[in-house]
């Protein structure tokens, strides 16, 4: 009986000692942009920063802190008024290449993209880099177009989410080609509305309830007490 005992009690802080941290995912968005391309025309902006600052979004998120699947169950949607909140590349130019900056190495296993309805790419090849010298093929991604009707009131747009094995990486290269999909505007330039990333952070530790550690010394407890009174007899 005694041994039983102990051995429960020795089973349960083994599983106590064995609950690890748990992991949450925040949605991140890069600290800076550059672009091989960009469009150029008097009174509009349509700069690679615009595709990082959540300009052009319904709902806004707090980076690095909002959840990603919950920011993103939300259904947020891109806005399809281009100037101050896309960007395009030259008129002409078809093919680009983009580095995204997060600032420091985070652990990254997910992008949510809005593909940009007026000339959203059609294929894009995703490395990544520690160093933002030396890059490192990561993923193949193909999204779906958000087709441009041509209307002046055109609708707007959602995220698509493209997941891989986690990597350490501070930066990220999208070369984009495909420009614009078969649905899209005629005009031969790349788009981009906006981008983000999921982030994997690693919660604090859980500590046991302190009723669960009080039961286990009382369990031990007990089963000392027990072995002593039966020695006295």
């Amino acid at each position: 009986m005694i041994g039983k005992l102990i051995a429960v009690a020795a089973g349960i802080a083994l599983v106590l000692s064995q609950i690890g941290p748990a992991q949450a995912s925040v949605i991140t968005s890069p600290t800076d942009a550059t672009a091989s391309s960009t469009f150029i025309a008097a009174g509009f902006d349509f700069d690679i920063g615009n595709t990082i600052d959540h300009s052009g979004l319904s709902t806004n998120f707090i980076n690095g802190v909002s959840d990603f699947d919950a920011y993103l169950a939300g259904n947020p949607m891109h806005t399809s008024v281009a100037d101050h909140n896309e960007w395009f590349s030259q008129l002409g130019v078809t093919q680009a290449s983009i580095i995204y900056d997060l600032g420091s190495v985070k652990t990254v296993d997910r992008l949510a993209l809005w593909n940009e309805e007026f000339s959203g790419f059609g294929t894009g090849r995703i490395d990544y880099s520690l160093d933002g010298q030396t890059f490192l093929s990561l993923i193949s991604i193909s999204p779906v177009d958000s087709p441009f009707d041509g209307s002046p009131s055109d609708q707007p747009y959602g995220a698509q989410v493209f997941g891989w094995e986690t990597v350490s990486a501070r930066y990220f290269r999208f070369d984009v080609s495909g420009c614009p999909q078969p649905d899209g505007d005629p005009a031969l330039l790349c788009g981009i509305g906006e981008v983000a990333f999921s982030v994997v952070q690693q919660e604090p530790p859980r500590v046991p309830e302190p009723g669960t550690l009080s039961l286990l010394a009382l369990g031990l407890a007990g089963a000392v007490w027990i072995g002593r009174a039966r020695r006295s007899r």
